[in-house]
């Protein structure tokens, strides 16, 4: 008996270890909600609620005929009152985009779900210095750097040779393609570093919303898909890597991606 409790105490503790260590889609998205909550959401709060308690009591104080001056606190609690509104409001647009940006991860990493009974590992939220990799998906067809966009509306999606990429007809301000190629290229650098050989890593947008991709690309190596066409088009490519070589790629970026 106390040898298998033994083992048990010990499978707990690795799913923990490994729980804890697994990075999730949208992860470094939570954390920076944590940390505007704990840093300015909070301290703001519990501010404007001291100075409106401060107040309260000198009106206590007036009405017990202590000698009161009220109103240099309600100056001071109006003043504290109107600056946390403003950061408020600016944090209330700040979690809308991090919420936004959580769900389309989230929606990506479904989609990207089904690409495991192909043989393919997905790693998510690799977090480098100023900013992060939504997702890389290692298989049979290479490796795939994929940025997240959500974006609200409908329309069409296009690229422009010479022009770049085109939201419902305008120019994406946020230059997506150049995000993309720019996690490809450090993930490109993690693999060279840690598996000796360099591995072509294919730039992939995906956009999160009711959006239609125009499919006539030409002189570019970034492509832009939906989250309905983004398992189909990585199944489709010819095989180029090894189940070796598979394993080991996805290994290192699974430890890449760990906190």
């Amino acid at each position: 008996m106390f040898p298998k409790k033994k083992s048990q105490r010990s499978e707990d503790r690795d799913l923990r270890s490994v729980a804890a260590t697994r990075r999730l889609p949208g992860q470094s998205l939570r954390d920076e909600k944590e940390r505007l909550t704990d840093n300015r959401l909070i301290p703001f709060y519990f501010s404007c609620v001291f100075t409106w308690l401060l107040w309260g009591w000198e009106i206590y104080r007036a009405r017990t005929h202590t000698p009161p001056n009220p109103s240099i606190l309600l100056c001071l609690a109006i003043v504290v009152t109107g600056v946390t509104v403003i950061v408020l409001g600016r944090l209330f647009g700040r979690f809308q985009r991090l919420n936004r940006g959580e769900r389309g991860e989230l929606r990506t990493a479904e989609a990207l779900d089904d690409l495991r009974t192909h043989g393919y590992r997905v790693v998510h939220d690799i977090v480098r210095k100023g900013f992060n990799i939504d997702h890389v998906v290692v298989g049979p067809a290479g490796v795939f750097a994929i940025e997240t966009k959500f974006r609200s509306g409908e329309g069409e999606i296009s690229f422009r040779n010479g022009e770049g990429l085109f939201i419902d007809g305008f120019p994406d301000e946020r230059d997506s393609l150049k995000q993309a190629r720019g996690n490809a290229r450090e993930v490109n650098r993690i693999i060279k570093e840690t598996c000796g050989f360099e591995e072509w890593v294919w730039p992939l947008v995906v956009f999160v919303g009711d959006w239609r991709v125009k499919n006539e690309w030409r002189n570019t190596d970034a492509r832009v898909f939906t989250t309905d066409t983004l398992a189909r088009h990585i199944v489709n490519q010819q095989p180029r890597l090894k189940q070796s070589e598979i394993k080991l790629i996805a290994s290192h970026l699974e430890r890449s991606a760990k906190t």
